[in-house]
């Protein structure tokens, strides 16, 4: 689906599904691909079949398992370098002039509005069920409203300015043959935050249901294993990051503390921070993870084999080079010379080059996997706790500083550095250069340079480029203008 108009029929999402393998039990998805469409949803066992369907659709590699993730916004973030003609062209903001680069950008546009479809299919059909036909009837709609409002979300931050006035994106809520307008940003915010404080409603059940350490004993196996799913606190950290994104940093910090006040995602050791979600679900701070097996042959292919004009690596001025800002030039920033930032761990120095492998299961590419790691989930985190501290921190700065300090203390020390000393003032460039040192290579950290409309430290081009639209806003495919002209 190239164009959001065109319906698709729901037996291709059956088919991808069958297409992608399931080890574990819980995550098994088979559903026959001789089921029409109405046969499907006659049960409670059809409805979970499609929603692990579109589960499995946000770690292909056009959404999370790659382009969404680390392939296109640590790039344009001057995180990640890669050689290929389309991430040399990525790299330096030449958003048209690469064939290849185009395509990238309509295939990622393109699986996030077909994700969007199947989830609009799965909620139109929940419309004619109830309580009584489908006791989990409310986590279902809950979670397909999250879904739908996270590639929303995320497709705004990408194809759209900031500025509320200014055209967004198509906000799809049904399923149909219909072309879906434009909104302006504004109205995509609101449409997002609406969907998602409906399904925070929905999803309250797992105050009761999600505890730390987990504890996967339902009677309902599809309220186990809550972090792979849009739970409660997933849509509330959303709900953090979106009212973040959009300026109101009363909410987004009210939203960040409801998911650390729960106290069911607690920070990670110091000694944990180098692998907590090297390829698999942290046990502790994933709030929010997509299950996959399929992602470890993705990263071994882009970060963890060296391979020139292919592989994806952290600017490093080892073999000569004088960036601007390499890797190391990051976690130096605001620190003093006793502290021990234990995230450096999450880069391999080699003779000339260094790997990126915060996110990938290297313990398995290595052929070792230690027994502590053997229970745990494979999969592609996409929220967790530390980024709620920073937001928090950030929120409460100029309201309540004393809270903000102590929030930053917390998240820090996780980390391995020490408490900001009494002579020092906690500062907004302090709480960016933290959260880039945290969110390195999860996709974030460009989101937060255009949020705060940041000019761009050029590593590839060795020069400070000014922040504007034209930088900050990929375009839209073409395809997409083209079939509204018809």
């Amino acid at each position: 689906m190239k164009k959001i108009a065109i319906r698709l029929s729901f037996i291709s999402l059956l088919l991808v599904m069958l297409t992608l393998t399931a080890c574990d039990d819980f995550l098994d998805v088979r559903p026959k691909s001789e089921k029409l469409e109405r046969e499907l949803f006659e049960t409670a066992q059809g409805f979970e079949d499609a929603i692990y369907g579109v589960y499995s659709q946000l770690q292909t590699t056009n959404l999370y398992g790659m382009n969404m993730l680390w392939g296109i916004p640590e790039v344009l973030a001057q995180n990640l370098e890669c050689n290929s003609t389309a991430m040399a062209a990525l790299s330096r903001y030449n958003y048209t002039e690469n064939d290849e680069l185009r395509q990238l950008f309509s295939k990622t546009w393109t699986t996030a509005y077909q994700t969007i479809g199947y989830a609009n299919n799965i909620l139109n059909q929940l419309e004619e069920k109830t309580s009584a036909d489908l006791p989990l009837r409310n986590y279902y709609r809950g979670e397909m409203l999250a879904v739908r409002a996270m590639l929303h979300f995320d497709m705004l931050r990408l194809f759209a300015p900031t500025n509320a006035g200014s055209t967004g994106i198509p906000y799809s809520r049904n399923y149909s043959r219909d072309i879906t307008e434009f909104s302006t940003v504004g109205e995509v915010y609101n449409y997002i935050i609406s969907d998602l404080q409906e399904a925070e409603t929905l999803l309250s059940g797992d105050a009761d249901i999600i505890r730390y350490p987990r504890v996967n004993d339902q009677y309902h196996e599809f309220l186990n294993y809550r972090e792979t799913h849009l739970n409660l606190y997933a849509v509330q950290a959303l709900l953090a990051r979106v009212y973040w994104m959009k300026g109101d940093m009363t909410n987004a910090g009210q939203y960040a503390e409801k998911v650390i006040n729960s106290g069911k995602f607690p920070l990670v050791g110091e000694t944990e921070v180098q692998d907590f979600i090297a390829g698999t679900l942290s046990p502790k701070e994933t709030i929010f993870g997509v299950y996959s097996t399929g992602y470890a042959e993705t990263c071994e292919s882009y970060l963890y084999n060296l391979v020139s004009f292919h592989s994806y690596q952290a600017y490093d001025d080892d073999s000569g080079m004088k960036h601007l800002q390499p890797w190391n030039a990051i976690y130096d920033k605001d620190i003093d010379v006793t502290t021990q930032d234990f995230r450096r761990g999450q880069f391999s120095k080699g003779a000339s080059q260094t790997r990126w492998l915060k996110m990938t299961d290297y313990y398995t590419l290595d052929g070792y996997v230690p027994t502590t790691r053997r229970d745990l989930i494979s999969g592609i985190t996409l929220f967790h706790t530390a980024e709620m501290y920073l937001i928090a921190t950030e929120a409460n700065l100029k309201s309540n500083y004393a809270k903000a300090l102590t929030l930053f203390n917390t998240e820090i020390q996780s980390r391995g550095l020490t408490a900001l000393a009494a002579d020092k003032t906690l500062t907004e460039d302090m709480i960016f250069n933290e959260y880039h040192k945290e969110l390195f290579g999860e996709g974030q950290v460009w989101y937060n340079m255009k949020r705060l409309n940041k000019d761009i430290i050029s590593n590839v081009e060795t020069r400070t480029i000014p922040a504007s639209n034209d930088i900050y806003v990929i375009p839209i495919p073409e395809e997409e203008y083209a079939y509204r002209q018809k």
